[in-house]
């Protein structure tokens, strides 16, 4: 994909849909104008405010996210990870158990966590995903860039 967008939307490649997140980002890309490119996966929601792709390759997403504005994904360390390494503070959906997205609430813990550390915006609902939107998009704190390092940090605190 050649054309730049302002927000870049994935779901990652998971198998289980997230039309919640789709029609979310979708009626978001509506309200704030702005080109937008949704990855929706196994998703049934078609956007009607936004292009649609099931599925990027790994470089085509890296590329995606950097040449994006905002990147909103769903709370998979991968795809969080991926933007933060590109230099992006992604507002993150995480997946509910209790809507069925997901098997537990690994995600809304991941976000949580990510977001304390400044890596990341947590959107519960589309209220909160427009006023992430209508904001200058957020910058990484000083001193978050060595990611790994990080990353293996909270990972060996949280197994403790």
């Amino acid at each position: 994909m050649q054309e730049r967008y302002s927000i870049f939307a994935s779901v990652g490649n998971a198998t289980q849909p997230f039309d919640r997140f789709l029609r979310m980002v979708d009626e978001a890309a509506g309200r704030v104008r702005l080109r937008t490119l949704i990855q929706t996966g196994a998703g049934a929601h078609r956007p009607c405010h936004a292009d649609a792709v099931d599925f990027v390759g790994r470089a085509e997403f890296d590329e995606l996210c950097r040449a994006a504005e905002y990147v909103v994904t769903h709370a998979g360390v991968g795809s969080v990870m991926t933007a933060v390494r590109l230099g992006k503070v992604p507002i993150v959906v995480p997946r509910r158990k209790d809507q069925g997205e997901v098997i537990n609430d690994h995600q809304f813990e991941l976000a949580s966590e990510l977001s304390r550390i400044g890596w990341c915006r947590v959107a519960a609902d589309l209220d909160e995903l427009l006023d992430f939107l209508q904001q200058a998009p957020a910058a990484l704190p000083p001193g978050k860039d060595d990611t790994n390092r990080l990353m293996r940090g909270l990972v060996a605190e949280f197994i403790r």
